[in-house]
Order: structure tokens, then sequence, then C-alpha cells
């Protein structure tokens, strides 16, 4: 096999692995949001977290339950909305205040968000 040959099989198995890379990231993210989707929503139910105005799960009251299951949430928020960014050749802050106006459209009655201007709303 000459050189060239060897070059872009070389190329071709780094890419097979940024990609794969990836997708198992992408899966475990997925996983680990599904896992804490029940705290997450019992969370909102009880109205000590909301959806903040920049896509995020935010505090509304002064009790910090969960607070790691709220961190940790928000960490793999922000890879996705940086994936996004990139996709679509844009900032983090547009996908953020995009993913905010939609969470906020989408909160179930008696859950909260928060407005453009940082004030919280009962829905």
């Amino acid at each position: 096999m000459n050189l060239h040959n060897t070059i872009k099989i070389n190329i071709l198995i780094i890419i097979c692995l940024v990609f794969s890379s990836q997708v198992v990231l992408a899966a475990g993210i997925k996983e680990r949001m599904k896992q804490r989707l029940p705290v997450i929503a019992d969370l909102k139910a009880k109205g000590i977290i909301g959806e903040n105005n920049r896509g995020y799960l935010g505090f509304v009251t002064g009790a910090r339950a969960q607070e790691g299951v709220v961190a940790a949430e928000n960490k793999d928020r922000k890879k996705i909305y940086n994936h996004f960014a990139k996709q679509q050749n844009t900032t983090p802050e547009v996908v953020e205040k995009v993913q905010a106006q939609r969470k906020a459209q989408r909160a179930k009655p008696g859950e909260f968000f928060q407005n453009p201007d940082g004030v919280w709303h009962k829905k």
C-alpha cells in the first residue's frame, strides 16, 4: 500500500472515531436527562424551580432542593446548546434565547418561567 492510500485510510479512521464519539456523547446526555426528568418535573410542580430566560433551570424560591440535579441538567443543556449553535452557525446565546422562549411556551399550568426582564411568572 502506498503512502497516499495509507493517509486516506488514516483520515477516514479519524473521521469515524470523531463521529462515533459524538454519537456516544449525545446518547449519554440523552440518557442522563431522561433519568433526571422525574426529579425535575417534581421540583417544577412544587414551584421550586422553573425555566429561566436563558433556557436553563433556575431556582424560583430560596429553597435549593436537588441543587446537584439542577446543575447537572444545566450543564448538559449547555453542551446541547453549544452543539446546536455550531450546527446553525450562530452563537450559544441565540440558541439559549430561542430555547427559553420555547420552554416558556411549553410550561405546564402552575409551572414557573422567567420573562426576558428576569421576572418569574406562574403559568
